[in-house]
């Protein structure tokens, strides 16, 4: 093994025929409180509700070219831009939060008339989200400001994250220009 000038750029040249950097964008979606809602109903009642929610979020994510890339209990990371990369992947990741917000309030109703009890859903694109919110990181916000209505939010603290984290709440999709 050699270090050198000829080593730094070995690794600035192109990787087999693949010279295109690809950037993926990370989409987060789990139920608020799930673990404590499942000491509280009944094993099929959670079972049932948590998976239409998961439903849900694999049809939405789907709809809009993302893919699963993990799932553990409740949580669902959803990658955009792999395997097939879009322009506008940021934007799909945020209409699928949109959306999935949007149904994850219909079923909760229909848990509520039925079972007595709400759920609800977090969605973050970069970073995490309050309940019942679409949020995304400043980097995003830059890409996505001219088709989504966007409201800053103070900057907040992360876990393990030594500045707060500067972070945009999505209100809604800009209608499209004719």
């Amino acid at each position: 093994m050699t270090d050198g000038p000829a080593d730094a750029e070995d690794l600035s040249a192109p990787f087999g025929d693949a010279g295109e950097i690809l950037r993926l964008v990370v989409f987060f979606a789990d139920l608020v409180d799930s673990t404590a809602l499942s000491t509280q109903v009944e094993p099929e009642t959670y079972r049932l509700v948590v998976g239409r929610y998961r439903e849900q979020v694999l049809r939405v994510v789907h709809e809009y070219g993302g893919q699963i890339g993990s799932t553990k209990g409740d949580g669902l990371v959803g990658l955009f831009g792999h395997p097939i990369a879009h322009n506008d992947d940021v934007g799909r990741a945020v209409k699928a939060g949109l959306e999935i917000t949007r149904e994850v309030s219909r079923l909760s109703d229909q848990t509520q008339r039925r079972f007595g009890f709400r759920v609800n859903v977090r969605v973050g694109v970069h970073c995490l989200a309050p309940p019942g919110a679409v949020v995304v990181s400043d980097a995003v916000e830059a890409e996505i400001r001219d088709d989504f209505e966007l409201e800053a939010r103070p900057p907040a603290s992360v876990k393990n994250v030594k500045e707060p984290v500067i972070y945009y709440r999505v209100v809604s999709e800009h209608p499209p220009v004719v």
